[in-house]
């Protein structure tokens, strides 16, 4: 049986040496030791990750697990797009979090890549869980109802 979680007293960073409230200190979790807390201090801990974490090394490794692409393949598949969405004509991707990158698109059945689209799209589609006869009764409702 684990341990109680431990909400009350202080812990000495073991980076920074400073003796700091528990609640400065991330939960470690697993299932060896789920109530425990982490040995670096919250701030410390950020500043290791913002210091080990390169963006580039990540989209890479994200699209080689995700997709099993290169960032040579993705190139190369922008560029026969004329650097622009496969769905609509923007060359701005978009977006709060990727706004450098189109959004890879994939058949969620079959994983197949089908595209690079803006965030706008690729939401679009999502909301619409691909389904093309929402799509199409979009469509009618705007052709419809448009003056």
């Amino acid at each position: 049986m684990p341990r109680p979680l431990q909400t009350t007293g202080t812990k000495i960073c073991t980076t920074c040496k400073v003796e700091k409230d528990i609640q400065e200190f991330y939960l470690r979790g697993g299932k060896a030791s789920p109530n425990s807390r982490k040995a670096k201090c919250k701030k410390c801990e950020i500043e290791r990750v913002k210091q080990s974490h390169d963006p580039v090394k990540y989209r890479e490794a994200h699209l080689k697990r995700k997709y099993g692409m290169t960032m040579e393949d993705y190139d190369r598949m922008l560029a026969g797009q004329n650097h622009q969405c496969a769905a609509c004509p923007t060359t701005e991707p978009g977006g709060r979090h990727s706004s450098d990158y189109f959004v890879v698109d994939h058949c969620h059945t079959t994983g197949k890549v089908r595209g690079l689209l803006c965030h706008n799209c690729n939401t679009a589609l999502g909301l619409l869980h691909d389904d093309l006869e929402k799509i199409k009764a979009l469509e009618n409702y705007l052709t419809e109802r448009t003056a």
